[in-house]
């Protein structure tokens, strides 16, 4: 009973990581655009503000993504391996 319970909260745990990071994702893109979407109002350029605020907005959210996911766990484990608990960030 109490592995089946571990397993079930490690499976809730991971699914709100990975939601967040889809929320993470999206938010920032669309944030992106509705900014862009202002210059363009008040600079009468029509959707080139929009195109790049959306690009803008989903390259930071993937950076942020691809950060958590793949970058992260690799110093960790680099760490755990060095036997060295303090992390190094740069």
């Amino acid at each position: 009973m109490q592995q089946s319970e571990e397993r079930e909260k490690r499976t809730l745990t991971q699914l709100g990581r990975y939601s967040g990071h889809g929320l993470t994702l999206g938010l920032s893109t669309a944030l992106f655009a509705w900014l862009g979407s202002l210059a363009d109002e008040r600079l009468h350029t029509g959707p080139l503000f929009v195109l790049l605020g959306t690009f803008v907005g989903f390259s930071a959210g993937f950076y942020v993504m691809y950060r958590e996911l793949v970058i992260e766990p690799r110093r960790n484990e680099s760490d755990a391996e060095s036997g060295d608990g303090r992390r190094n960030r740069g």
